[in-house]
């Protein structure tokens, strides 16, 4: 198979849903980031709430993490790593060190909030970003490209169904105003176009509608 990135080859494996995920990450931890150095500066008040970190808005950023994480491993990664050797290898490798690196990261994030423990979760408001960031900016850079090197037509069409697979039919409703939130609007005309018109209905009219009412409690 040519290793070579050919323009039909990026016609044909559209990345523009991959990109805006990793849009949405990149969001949710610079909101986490800034809530830790606002709450850096002084002491916690009722109005600020007991911690630095939206409850809800971290379970819907670890859900869609580790729902992403699964698709990708299943459908790209593992057969990549098949067809890949030397540098290219190595950057998968490397990948998946800064990944496990994560979960612990998250994990601990996890058990800071179920303990209401502040001094832990502080830093972690700075730490897991960055790492986040670097993480993403690693794989836009050195295992994106592999994908249009390496996969089939038919072996890129699975990620979308393994994703489906892991946030549920139920899932797309919450995941489509999470990915857009604050997108820009280039990205969301990009990524409303890809869907069919009723799903594009149902986000415009119920989805993202249900999605600000629950924001706001």
């Amino acid at each position: 198979m040519s290793t070579g990135v050919d323009d039909s080859a990026r016609r044909r494996f559209d990345l523009t849903m991959l990109h805006a995920v990793y849009g949405a990450f990149r969001r949710d931890m610079a909101a986490m980031a800034i809530g830790g150095r606002v709450a850096s500066w002084g002491p916690f008040t009722a109005e600020m709430g007991p911690f630095p970190v939206d409850v809800n808005a971290w379970s819907l950023f670890r859900f869609h993490w580790l729902a992403q994480r699964a698709a990708e491993r299943r459908a790209l990664w593992t057969v990549i790593r098949g067809r890949v050797t030397g540098g290219r290898s190595a950057a998968l490798d490397a990948m998946a060190v800064q990944a496990v690196r994560l979960v612990a990261l998250m994990d601990r994030v996890d058990a800071a909030l179920e303990h209401e423990d502040d001094d832990i979760l502080l830093p972690l408001t700075q730490d897991l970003p960055a790492a986040i960031d670097a993480h993403l900016d690693f794989k836009e850079a050195n295992v994106l490209p592999l994908i249009h090197e390496t996969l089939t037509p038919y072996e890129w069409g699975t990620y979308d169904v393994e994703f489906r697979q892991e946030i549920g039919v139920r899932g797309l409703r919450v995941f489509l105003p999470w990915l857009l939130d604050g997108a820009s609007e280039a990205t969301c005309g990009a990524v409303l176009r890809m869907l069919p018109p009723p799903v594009r209905l149902a986000y415009r009219t119920r989805w993202l509608p249900r999605y600000r009412r629950a924001l706001r409690r």
